[in-house]
């Protein structure tokens, strides 16, 4: 199943960073969604394009000529050249996917539950405790601890802390981020992508002279998080046909260009 309401929920965390790519963000957004593409394509590329918000924040001169193409995902201009970018989202933690589909219709049941407060609304950051295995048994009491925690400001069994910043357009949730010195993402993962890459290099080379391969690690999704990068110096044997790749993490906005 196919869920809009989290796409349009990125999108508003993407806005609420203020940067001044967002409007463009915004009209690239509502585009695709007037581009007749099927329901799963459309989701597809609205999720691409949400991956480079912070690719258009260092670099906001770019413009994006062709939204719905295929191999690459997208065709810019750049300094008057026509470049091809290739998007994919580095996921760190596989096993985690599933549980991240749970949290997932968890959030978006709340913030229906939440939704007629106006004096709710805002971005809501949570510290949970989702290691715990009762967790993923009780959804029906998670759902109302989740409840309890922001309409009262005060811990419960699962959420550990709360972090609130203002919005005008309804009650959003995102897990916070936490840090551990174990949770690393290993250079190895970043290779086999950019290899898997490199072997399709032909179809996206064939509709733009100019080819970038941008990776993103996605840090409000479970499944992407990490800490640091686990012997990052094997970057910088890379070798590919792709004019530029780039690693991105989307919770500092920090850019990493491997080639």
């Amino acid at each position: 199943m196919i869920f809009s309401e989290d796409l349009n929920k990125n999108l508003e965390l993407c806005m609420a960073s203020g940067t001044d790519t967002s409007d463009n963000l915004v009209k690239w957004y509502d585009l695709i969604g007037n581009a007749k593409l099927h329901e799963r394509e459309e989701y597809q590329k609205k999720t691409e394009l949400l991956l480079l918000h912070t690719l258009f924040q260092h670099y906001p001169e770019m413009e994006i000529e062709n939204l719905t193409c295929e191999s690459p995902d997208f065709i810019i201009n750049y300094q008057g050249k026509q470049i091809g970018i290739e998007v994919s989202e580095i996921i760190n933690h596989f096993e985690l996917k599933t549980k991240e589909s749970y949290v997932n219709r968890i959030f978006r049941t709340v913030e229906n539950l939440l939704a007629e407060y106006k004096s709710l609304y805002g971005i809501y950051h949570l510290n949970i405790d989702y290691f715990q295995d009762d967790f993923y048994q009780q959804p029906e009491q998670l759902i109302k601890e989740i409840s309890s925690a922001i309409t009262n400001h005060k811990r419960t069994k699962f959420v550990k802390n709360i972090r609130r910043t203002p919005h005008q357009k309804g009650v959003l949730l995102f897990l916070e981020y936490q840090i551990s010195l174990f949770d690393e993402l290993h250079s190895e993962k970043i290779l086999q992508v950019i290899e898997k890459k490199n072997s399709k290099f032909h179809l996206y080379h064939s509709k733009a002279k100019e080819c970038w391969l941008v990776l993103v690690s996605n840090m409000h999704n479970m499944a992407s998080r990490y800490s640091y990068i686990y012997q990052k110096e094997q970057l910088e044997k890379v070798e590919s046909p792709f004019t530029k790749i780039i690693h991105l993490e989307n919770l500092y906005s920090q850019m990493m260009v491997i080639k």
